[in-house]
């Protein structure tokens, strides 16, 4: 029983890092950039960016998760997610000023916006609040919120990826069933709000 439990566990924590925030927000960012006319004025350069400061940098939160001699991993996984957290915070808005600033598609403006009114959101509620709301549901939740508001019912599979998120989460022991819904809610309401702030119209398929 304590195997089956054990194994039950590491599946778990494999899916959430699988389905982890900058994982798929460089899948969601190539795949907008695929969407966007090769006309689009600085397409190619808003997409590198976007890779670096959406996908590649906050990515280097995974080195936090080598053990220092004789850590229990307890420590290890709690100093990751604290440097997650902190390069997140610094690399999404830095992020969403430079896209702003070299006139990106807006798309990818709006993305990195998104990631950082998101990441504020997970901090006032785990650290001020004291809850420990999911930030791996709030950043699964994320990008199928923006596929879906973005392409309607074609994008509705996606939602598939929630009730496994939440299943790695609960598996992995790293979250309840509520603190991840209440990652994902959190995390959708921001997503439609910062896209309709910033012109997109719902179920359009226009991204650019």
């Amino acid at each position: 029983m304590q195997e089956k439990k054990s194994v039950k566990k590491i599946v778990g924590e494999v899916i959430s890092q699988l389905l982890n925030v900058p994982v798929l927000s460089g899948a969601l960012a190539t795949f907008l950039f695929l969407q966007i006319p090769g006309s689009e004025p600085n397409l190619l350069k808003g997409y590198a960016w976007a890779m670096l400061f959406l996908c590649i940098i906050p990515l280097c939160s995974l080195f936090f998760y080598i053990p220092a001699r004789n850590e229990e991993k307890q420590k290890t996984a709690r100093r990751q997610r604290v440097a997650s957290f902190v390069i997140m915070l610094v690399s999404y808005p830095a992020g969403w000023l430079v896209l702003a600033l070299i006139g990106a598609p807006r798309i990818f403006t709006a993305v990195a916006a998104t990631y950082t009114f998101v990441t504020l959101g997970l901090i006032i509620i785990n650290l001020l609040l004291h809850y420990k709301a999911s930030g791996h549901a709030a950043g699964v939740s994320g990008p199928v919120a923006i596929m879906i508001y973005i392409y309607g019912i074609i994008a509705t599979p996606l939602l598939v990826l929630l009730p496994l998120i939440t299943w790695a989460r609960l598996a992995a022991e790293g979250h309840n069933l509520w603190q991840t819904v209440v990652g994902a809610t959190m995390s959708i309401l921001i997503t439609i709000a910062v896209l309709w702030a910033f012109g997109f119209a719902p179920f359009t398929g226009v991204v650019w």
